[in-house]
């Protein structure tokens, strides 16, 4: 939804896709997907795969070329069938699409906010909220090692509060008028930081850490801040000077963008205030069987699986089977994070899902319906995004032959689109809901048995026939060498300061005080 705390469509996680033949794949390792009475062949796509060097031989890879090659054959199938794809049913697809605008409705009948601000309220805002606002700041570090200093081992208690203390004097000397720099010659720990007097130069919102930055802001020229701890020890900020650019011509823009901040915090607000009402439960055991259902390759939740209450709420619950359904069509990345996520991320999502249930059944109670034209724009819009997916696919408008003939020309195109991207020639990407309707129409599987064959058989074709390295991958996929050896992902691209949150930044004498999460 458009609301970030409702955002469960945006960024589904998926539950597998639908059955239809299942543990019979199992049995034909040769066969790497079926889509529409089409099969993808462990031969096929591993020439495809290992047309490209850059491509790590992984069953992942493996997994996503499949996935992509059921939803295009699938797309191509019901393309070549009837160009407005008459196979799906499109009240039932843009569902989750009325939901989340009848909800939106609701919210905004029920949320009343003073945005009025007059000019001199702007521009107050403008000068301690606004995006060009910039700080020249020293600062004092009394470093507490471990995130501070890799390598180092994490303090005692008793050394951190000795610490603490320190900093905490060093901040008394400040704030009674001692010279800042020499304190910072004196007593920081930041690398550099004594040759510069603590001197960090100008910086802006989204440099810092938020505890440092957090501070920082607080001050005015000339003063100091109390004690700031940070996950690198204990810090002592003076801002010697603020700055401003003018609102000019951002006026109208700054101030539409404070609305829509106001406008979330007020509807944050008013739906926190209907937790205790909605009284949401998630069910004992809910948590890890979601990890379960996400762990299964191809889950089919019927009967008495798929009426299992996850969540209750007053007035309905959330069951296994509606979970399932919502989660529809997410990538691999997102189901391998359901699986890996701890529970007490999962509970939640839960208690959200329920809660959004909650609002739906609320706004449905008290009458509020979309008005016909709202519905329409609705249908509009994702006919208008299919035709885009079938034009980005090169589709829209192909005339396929028919019979076998027209069995062969599809499986070629597909074949074409997958060499493109394969080869970063064409930038496709998962279907999501859409691929998964069609798989509900046609029926599609994936063999994951097969995996670790084409795996090997493209280490075969890659033995027999080096390439020079190219820079193309598949979408989605990290291409081998992406990552010099030793590095750690969670950190930025060699070439940029791990302090600015992986962002280049121009060359300047005084880096910032310390690393960004």
């Amino acid at each position: 939804m458009k609301l970030s705390r409702w955002a469960l469509v945006a960024a589904p996680l998926a539950f597998g896709a639908c059955g239809g033949f299942g543990s019979a794949m199992t049995a034909h390792t040769d066969v790497v997907a079926k889509a529409a009475g089409k099969e993808l062949k462990v031969e096929d796509a591993a020439q495809l795969l290992a047309a490209n060097p850059q491509i790590p031989a992984d069953p992942q890879v493996v997994r996503a070329l499949a996935d992509l090659w059921v939803d295009y054959t699938l797309l191509a199938t019901a393309s070549a069938e009837d160009s407005s794809l008459s196979v799906l049913d499109m009240e039932k697809f843009v569902e989750d699409q009325r939901e989340e605008a009848t909800v939106m409705r609701y919210l905004e009948a029920n949320v009343r906010v003073d945005t009025s601000w007059t000019d001199a309220e702007l521009e107050q805002k403008w000068n301690t909220e606004g995006p060009g606002s910039e700080v020249k700041a020293r600062h004092i570090l009394i470093s507490t090692g471990g995130a501070g200093q890799p390598g180092a081992a994490e303090p005692t208690p008793q050394e951190r509060q000795q610490k603490r203390q320190r900093a905490e004097e060093v901040q008394r000397r400040a704030a009674a008028g001692e010279d800042f720099a020499a304190l910072a010659r004196e007593f920081t720990d930041e690398p550099g930081g004594k040759e510069r007097g603590g001197d960090l130069d100008w910086f802006g919102r989204g440099r810092m850490v938020p505890q440092f930055e957090e501070a920082a802001f607080k001050l005015q020229a000339g003063q100091v801040s109390p004690v700031v701890e940070t996950p690198f020890g204990y810090h002592v900020i003076k801002v010697e000077d603020r700055r401003q650019q003018a609102m000019g011509e951002n006026r109208a823009a700054f101030r539409q963008e404070l609305q829509g901040k106001a406008r979330q915090q007020a509807v944050n607000t008013f739906v926190d205030s209907l937790k205790k009402v909605a009284t949401v439960q998630v069910q004992p055991g809910a948590p890890a069987a979601l990890k379960e259902m996400a762990a299964q390759e191809n889950l089919s939740l019927r009967g008495r699986a798929a009426s299992r209450s996850l969540a209750t709420y007053k007035g309905g619950e959330i069951t296994s089977g509606e979970v399932a359904e919502l989660m529809q069509g997410a990538s691999m990345q997102d189901r391998e994070s359901m699986k890996e996520a701890p529970e007490e991320q999962i509970k939640p999502f839960l208690e959200d899902q329920a809660l959004r249930e909650f609002l739906l059944l609320e706004a449905r109670n008290k009458n509020f319906r979309l008005s016909n034209a709202a519905v329409d724009s609705i249908r509009t819009d994702a006919r208008s995004a299919i035709r885009q997916v079938l034009q980005m696919a090169g589709f829209e408008g192909r005339r396929f032959p028919r019979g076998k003939q027209g069995e062969g020309a599809i499986q070629e195109a597909v074949r074409t689109l997958m060499e493109q991207a394969v080869a970063g020639q064409r930038p496709i990407r998962p279907l999501g809901k859409l691929g998964y309707a069609m798989r509900n129409a046609y029926g599609a599987d994936v063999n994951t048995a097969s995996f670790q064959k084409v795996v090997d058989r493209m280490k075969a074709i890659r033995a027999a026939n080096p390439a020079p390295q190219q820079p193309q991958g598949i979408p989605g996929m990290p291409p081998q060498g992406s990552m010099p050896q030793g590095a750690d992902p969670r950190m930025p691209p060699p070439g940029t300061d791990p302090r600015t949150q992986g962002q280049p930044q121009p060359a300047q004498p005084a880096p910032t005080p310390t690393p960004a999460p």
